[in-house]
């Protein structure tokens, strides 16, 4: 049978050259020694690794403690202003309160506001006893101590004793 053109277009790719296999390293039973061998690199690469994550959390729980502080730092300073501030106004109003207070100004007050005027002099007036009489006199032992007597009131207003 002859090919034809058709059928060489169908015909199989021609084969790929053979590459050697790769060798593998030749086998062996791995000894208890061995696995220690290794675990013990696995724990020094964990225990370098935890003293690595210690040290960064370490160094972040500083840089946070330090901002904590810092703000802390800024909050005071603002209290204090205000502080300062309002002790500031506090000593203002005294001021002003001492002057208000002055016996000149409310004496110059009374008389541009209320049309007051000075008197043309001054009369003491001295106590009198309970019933009109002279007031007691001191050091006469019991009546220093005593109790203040109510007043009669029928003596001084004899309208009221008529009341029932």
């Amino acid at each position: 049978m002859t090919a034809t053109h058709y059928d060489r277009a169908v015909a199989a790719p021609a084969p790929a050259p053979k590459q050697a296999p790769k060798q593998r390293p030749p086998l062996r039973v791995v000894k208890p020694e061995d696995n220690r061998q290794v675990d013990r690199r696995r724990r020094a690469r964990l225990r370098i690794g935890f003293m690595v994550l210690v040290a960064v959390g370490g160094l972040f729980g500083l840089v946070a403690s330090h901002v904590v502080l810092t703000q802390g730092q800024f909050r005071l300073q603002r209290v204090e202003a205000n502080a300062a501030e309002q002790q500031a106004q506090y000593e203002r109003l005294r001021l002003q309160v001492a002057e208000l207070e002055s016996p000149q100004r409310i004496v110059a007050a009374a008389q541009e506001r209320l049309g007051m005027v000075t008197p043309p002099g001054v009369r003491y007036l001295s106590p009198t006893g309970v019933n009109g009489g002279p007031p007691p006199t001191a050091g006469k032992g019991a009546r220093e101590h005593a109790a203040p007597q109510s007043p009669d009131w029928t003596a001084v207003k004899p309208h009221l004793a008529s009341r029932p």
